[in-house]
């Protein structure tokens, strides 16, 4: 899975203003020295504590290279001021920036691991919650008289998910939605990554059509949040076009599309029912997403009888561990008892951690059960592994093989596999 990466644009852009603005603090700098001395300064080091501190500043916030950057103009500007060169100040200097630039970088690594585990996990956050409230949806559709239906909310929209044709996936949710929550007219607009619209599909009564000036649209681009009609104006419901914009947000949290509501029974028209249709159509494309991805092989753990969805994973926390040093770990548990395989489906299915995920697969009377643990270090795997031999043990002793490592070393479990197969 892509993860949302600064675009290569944006990043030479932040980089081009980090150096303009170090060159003209750099110039201000040496110039202020200059004027604000009372004699010519002959030499950078008449001013150690200031000096290095303004380098300090500079190297730690923007890094190595243009903390030298930053030096060399200091030196330079001294030199056409006074016409003397101080070599072993420049040098030493030059060392000071060496020594804060590594700090630099291991900041900044550090920043770059953290931010990229907060949005794993609220990406993870949003795809449980997704599917925790489109199960409560269908629950609550089932308390209000659809226990006739053969299918719930939340089953529809997994089965309409394998659907390719976009128009009919919007069409029949409609239609749901119309029994459901009382909707009569919405528009379905798929954007690109500049919000200009790919698709537009009208839903019902709908006659209002993608205008991202439209105060509510264009508030809901911004903060890619639902934007409800103004409480003062809900007696205007029926002259305002537009009742309520929803985003439809990707698994990385990317703006996909909009779905503007026109029109809707004034006592359905609520926060809830509202909220209720935004999880809906966030659940929609998480499944979308992962049928997308149904056929993904993984390129670190290929093993046709796992789950695609379980290697995408895992291929998202090796990337994730490969450019920003975020750990996760990996335990793998194989038996040839089948009671050992029972004693493993109880618990995982009642003790572990939300994040935690595990896949399973037999091959010839012989068991195998991958455990990933996202954000876990080998000491929490670990911890991990004792808990697990406790449930084993109390049926069996030495019926079962368990391997713990770290998602770069994924390729080590593919091979114990291999291995455990031919010695089967």
């Amino acid at each position: 899975m892509k993860r949302p990466f600064l675009p290569t644009a944006l990043f030479e852009s932040r980089r081009s203003s980090a150096l303009i603005e170090t060159i003209l603090l750099s110039v201000i700098f040496v110039t202020a020295l200059f004027f604000l001395s009372d004699t010519i300064t002959p030499r950078l080091d008449a001013y150690h504590d200031i000096a290095l501190f303004f380098l300090a500043i500079i190297t730690l916030f923007n890094g190595t290279f243009l903390g030298i950057v930053s030096l060399f103009i200091l030196a330079g500007g001294l030199y056409f001021f006074t016409l003397e060169y101080d070599v072993n100040t420049i040098l030493s200097y030059l060392l000071f920036v060496l020594l804060l630039g590594e700090f630099h970088f291991h900041f900044q690594r550090q920043k770059t691991s953290d931010k990229e585990e907060k949005l794993y996990l609220k990406a993870k956050f949003r795809e449980l919650s997704n599917a925790f409230f489109a199960l409560k949806v269908s629950h609550d559709q089932l308390e209000k008289g659809y226990l006739l239906k053969p299918v719930t909310l939340r089953s529809l929209i997994i089965d309409l998910a394998k659907n390719i044709d976009h128009s009919a996936i919007n069409e029949t949710l409609f239609t749901t939605f119309q029994e459901a929550f009382s909707l009569k007219a919405a528009l379905f607009c798929e954007l690109n990554k500049e919000t200009e619209p790919l698709r537009q599909i009208p839903l019902g009564e709908s006659q209002f059509h993608y205008d991202p000036s439209h105060e509510m649209i264009a508030q809901c681009l911004e903060t890619k949040k639902p934007v409800f009609l103004a409480e003062n104006k809900l007696e205007l419901m029926e002259k305002e076009p537009v009742l309520a914009v929803l985003p439809m947000l990707g698994i990385d949290n990317r703006l996909l599309g909009i779905y503007v509501i026109e029109k809707m029974d004034f006592l359905e028209f609520n926060m809830d029912n509202i909220l209720k249709i935004q999880i809906l159509l966030e659940y929609l494309e998480q499944e979308l997403f992962y049928n997308k991805h149904k056929r993904h092989k993984s390129l670190k753990m290929n093993i046709n009888r796992l789950d695609a969805r379980f290697q995408f994973e895992i291929d998202r926390l090796h990337t994730m561990h490969r450019r920003f040093g975020v750990h996760s770990a990996v335990v793998l548990v194989h038996t040839n008892d089948p009671a050992v395989s029972l004693v493993m489906e109880n618990f995982r299915m009642t003790k572990m951690r939300l994040l935690d995920m595990v896949d399973s697969f037999e091959h010839k009377g012989e068991y195998f059960y991958i455990f990933l643990l996202p954000l876990e270090r080998v000491s929490g795997a670990v911890s991990f592994k004792q808990r697990l031999e406790r449930e084993l043990r109390t049926i069996a002793t030495n019926s079962f093989n368990i391997l713990i490592t770290e998602i770069e070393k994924i390729d080590t479990v593919q091979k114990w596999i291999r291995n455990h197969e031919k010695v089967s």
